[in-house]
Parts: structure tokens; C-alpha cells; sequence
């Protein structure tokens, strides 16, 4: 009975100061450990900070960041195959391919926020590579020109740089032979546009993007093969990760710095017309008007067009005339000629 007694009054005073610490609490304005809160060693209660919502969106993929930089870069590259793998297209926020004379592709890589330590090889400037260049307000960059571009060079206000006659930034990879060696990168190529005072803040209208749980709803496309004259080009749809993989013929595009496959979040392929300039097989590829145009996403596709008036982007639309809405990721744009045939 005494036990009892004695346990009681034990009971009784824990309880009693148990209260008096709730109430110092609740009157000084300190929170109440709850069940389940975080605590260091010190009994201090460590709140979990809730994810940082980044202000701003990328308008070449869709991600988020932090600030939104200056402007584009816009660089021509290589695609023959002396120049495999290539370097630094993994950190493009966006990728052209586009048809050059032998029936051979060249790329147009834009990096915005994407920074790479080596990219290239850089090649020569085309009108087609320049304009779409402008479409984004970009430093175009290029080793040489067409005798074309010389043309369109003298004839338009382009902020861009040769490496011909500006090699400040370039280097030479020489376990590779000329000229499929050539390389920049993104903070070479940045100072280079600073000392031109080309670094002034640039406004860019971007593409339309999905929303997150959002998907695309279209006809099942998991591969699809896109037969250029020299090489046919196979994007495949990873089931674990939902990207793209790229394909040169059966083998991954890989790329060289990273060792890892070439990826696409989408693909937009714009069909138009091209031909035959001179006889060195240039070409005039039409960016100009409209034509047929196909969205690939998220193992999805659409088919739509595409309509470019004067100054304005090219613009991709639905049967609906909705914008096409992107998956946030890399983006690989493939202009084909009527003459390409597209499979999915």
C-alpha cells in the first residue's frame, strides 16, 4: 500500500512539471514539439524547410532556374563521321540537325543556361544555321562560311564570331585531324561575346511546355526513324526514363566528354523545301512560310505544322492550332526535306 502511495506521488509530480513546461512554452510563444518533429541532440526543434520554388523558366527546355542569363550562344557542329563523337551537345539546351551538301547533317547547338567545358567540333556557317541563330537572338559561332553566308554576312547585322579571323577562345584537339578538331566552350565563348559588348539581356519568347503529371496524348510513337541521304538517324523511347535515345544507324550517339547516349526529351521534325545551290552541293533550305511538322514525346505523337512569318520564331502547332506543348528536357529539332522519309 505505502509502494502505491509513494508511486502516486512520483506520478503526480512528473505530470505537474510536464504541465509546467507546456505552459512556459505555450505563454513565451515557443512552438510545441509535435509527434513526429525533428529534433537535434540539444532537444531544439529543426523545421524541414519546404522545396524552393525557382523563379524563373528556361524558354529553350522547360527547367527552372534560379536567374535568367543574358542570351544564347548559337554553334555550328560537326557531324561527319571523322568528327564522333562529338562534344558538349549533351549540355545544349537545344539541338538543331540540319541537311548540308553531300547529304551529310551539321547541328546547331544553343546553350543558354547549359555550360560545357568542350564543345565542337566547330564547323562552318551556313545562311540557314545564321538565321535560325537569330530566330533566338543568339551569338552565332562558326570557323569559316559558305561563299552564301559571305553574303548574307555583309548584307545583315549579325552579332557572331569566326574563329578564322578571331581565334581567341578555339583550340585545337590534336589527336584529331583538321578540320573535325576545332573546340570551344561555354565560358571561352561567353568572355568572347562579352568583349564584343553583345552581353545585353535579350527577351525570348519560348515554347509551350507540359505542366508536371501532364502528358501528351497522341498516337503511340516508341521509336522513331528519320532516313537523312548519308545516314539514317533512330530516336528510341527508354521505358525507365522516358527519354529518346539516339541512334546513328544501330549504334548510340554518344557523347565523347561523358561517355553517355545522346538523349531527347522531344523531337520536332519540320519537313520543308531544300536544294541544290552550286556545284559543291550547297544548299537553300526554307525557313520561311509553312509546311508539316510532328511532335514526339513522351513515346506520343502529333502531327501539326509549322508557320514562320518575318521576324517572328518559327512557330509548331496542332491540328487545333494550339501551340505543341513540350516536356520539359532537351529538345532536338530535325529539318528534313520533302524527300526524307519519317517513320514512327
Amino acid at each position: 500500500m505505502k509502494f502505491q502511495v509513494r508511486y502516486g506521488i512520483v506520478l503526480f509530480l512528473i505530470l505537474l512539471c510536464a504541465g509546467g513546461v507546456v505552459f512556459y512554452l505555450a505563454s513565451s510563444g515557443e512552438d510545441i514539439p509535435a509527434l513526429g518533429d525533428k529534433t537535434e541532440d540539444n532537444g531544439v526543434v529543426t523545421e524541414e524547410k519546404p522545396e524552393e520554388i525557382l523563379p524563373f523558366i528556361c524558354p529553350f527546355d522547360g527547367i527552372r532556374l534560379k536567374e535568367m542569363p543574358f542570351r544564347p550562344v548559337a554553334v555550328t557542329i560537326d557531324n561527319l563521321t571523322a568528327a564522333r563523337p562529338q562534344s558538349g551537345l549533351r549540355a545544349a539546351d537545344l539541338i538543331y540537325e540540319i541537311p548540308a551538301e553531300g547529304g551529310i547533317t551539321r547541328f546547331l547547338a544553343l546553350y543558354f543556361h547549359g555550360q560545357a567545358d568542350k564543345i565542337g567540333p566547330i564547323r562552318s556557317a551556313r545562311p540557314y544555321f545564321v538565321r535560325l541563330a537569330q530566330e533566338w537572338h543568339g551569338v552565332y559561332i562558326h570557323a569559316g562560311e559558305s561563299p552564301q553566308a559571305q553574303i548574307y554576312f555583309k548584307n545583315e547585322d549579325v552579332d557572331h564570331i569566326n574563329e578564322m579571323f578571331n581565334p581567341q577562345g578555339f583550340w585545337r584537339d590534336k589527336t584529331r585531324k583538321a578540320p573535325h578538331n576545332l573546340y570551344s566552350s561555354s565560358e571561352n565563348l561567353w568572355q568572347e561575346t562579352v568583349k564584343r559588348g553583345w552581353d545585353e539581356k535579350v527577351d525570348i519568347t519560348g515554347f509551350s511546355f507540359l505542366s508536371e503529371g501532364e502528358v501528351l496524348k497522341g498516337e503511340e510513337a516508341d521509336q522513331v526513324i528519320i532516313n537523312y541521304p548519308f545516314e539514317q538517324v533512330v530516336f528510341k523511347k527508354d521505358s525507365l526514363s522516358g527519354q529518346y535515345q539516339r541512334f546513328l544507324g544501330n549504334k548510340p550517339h554518344i557523347d565523347k566528354e561523358t561517355g553517355e547516349q545522346l538523349t531527347a526529351a522531344n523531337i520536332i521534325v519540320q519537313e520543308t523545301k531544300v536544294r541544290v545551290l552550286d556545284n559543291e552541293g550547297r544548299l537553300e533550305i526554307e525557313l520561311a512560310g509553312e509546311g508539316r511538322a510532328w511532335l514526339f514525346s513522351g513515346g506520343k505523337a502529333v502531327e501539326g505544322r509549322w508557320i514562320k512569318n518575318g521576324e517572328e520564331r518559327t512557330q509548331y502547332i496542332d491540328a487545333d492550332g494550339n501551340e505543341f506543348c513540350l516536356k520539359p528536357g532537351q529538345t532536338w529539332i530535325e529539318i528534313v526535306s520533302k524527300s526524307n522519309k519519317v517513320e514512327y
